[in-house]
């Protein structure tokens, strides 16, 4: 693992890095194939990848990140760079979540409305936010890999409520010339939703489809609740309802990976669910979470593991 040593990732050096004005020190930027930027957090432990999908008439933003600083006017920047023109967000832009999470939510009050699953999770965080004391731990100085970014305060972070709108599995938004659609994929969370972009061929996997530590043991009405059965039944639905998928594009660490993570991480579920593996207990604190379970294990695969309150 990388982490605190200041040498970037080597995957960044795969994508094309675009020069920001309003990045904050803070957010990265990477054109992606398929008129899609990848939007990345690489100082925090988290590395969220927020994905900025452009259509011919608006575009679509997955996720908002964790709020530690405005990521609205790199987005307004991004938007206007692409169209040519000066563009209205409030117009031009529609903001999806692909589930609750702080590292994903964060910045969700900055927009006028978000789209997600209907769930009395989502319900909750929109019309009450998150408060600190479950988040403190990611507000720690030692999660951060050069110290707190300008006007960042630790003790005030927390996710702030924001308008919310319920969007079905199945949904399309339509961009102009481009479809995506809105594929509710419980497991990681109850919440959990993923998008299909069928003009390219590329699943927006969220949390559920990647390379290093998947979570599958939150039970708590703050961070969600896990299910293996139904992370396993999500993947499985995905694989028939995806005709065409190219790619996968995460949300943790690198952006883009191989339609075959599919099977090779319902496979590794499968035999977390089946008891096959032993695990080992989790030591490492960075990898906890608030209210984790106590039997919580860390289950290691070839590139990754899978944490599970088993």
């Amino acid at each position: 693992m990388k982490w605190k040593t200041p040498e970037p990732r080597p995957y960044y050096n795969k994508y094309k890095k675009r020069d920001i004005l309003n990045g904050n020190d803070w957010f990265e930027c990477y054109e992606l194939p398929g008129d899609i930027y990848g939007i990345c957090e690489p100082q925090h432990l988290q590395e969220v990848n927020m994905f900025l999908i452009f259509g011919t008439q608006n575009a679509l933003l997955l996720d908002t990140g964790m709020g530690i600083c405005d990521s609205r006017p790199l987005v307004q920047e991004l938007c206007e760079g692409y169209y040519g023109h000066p563009v209205d967000l409030t117009d031009t832009l529609q903001v999806v979540n692909c589930h609750a999470h702080f590292d994903h939510t964060g910045g969700n009050h900055r927009y006028h409305e978000v789209f997600a699953v209907d769930v009395p999770l989502v319900r909750r965080q929109a019309e009450k936010g998150v408060p600190h004391m479950p988040l403190a731990g990611q507000a720690d100085e030692d999660m951060f890999l050069f110290g707190y970014p300008k006007g960042f305060n630790p003790e005030d972070y927390c996710v702030r409520p924001y308008r919310f709108i319920p969007c079905e599995d199945g949904h399309r938004f339509e961009l102009g010339e481009r479809v995506v659609e809105f594929i509710a994929t419980p497991g990681h969370t109850e919440d959990h939703a993923m998008l299909y972009d069928h003009r390219e061929g590329i699943l927006f996997a969220g949390d559920m489809i990647y390379f290093g530590a998947i979570y599958a043991q939150f039970d708590n009405d703050i961070l969600g609740h896990s299910n293996l059965d139904q992370y396993i039944e999500s993947l499985n639905r995905i694989k028939s309802r995806c005709k065409g998928l190219k790619k996968i594009y995460v949300s943790h660490n690198d952006f883009i990976t191989d339609p075959s993570a599919i099977d090779v991480i319902i496979h590794a579920m499968e035999d977390v669910r089946a008891g096959k593996p032993e695990g080992e207990a989790l030591h490492d604190e960075k990898y906890g979470y608030y209210m984790d379970p106590p039997t919580m294990k860390q289950y290691f695969f070839d590139g990754f593991s899978i944490i599970a309150g088993r």
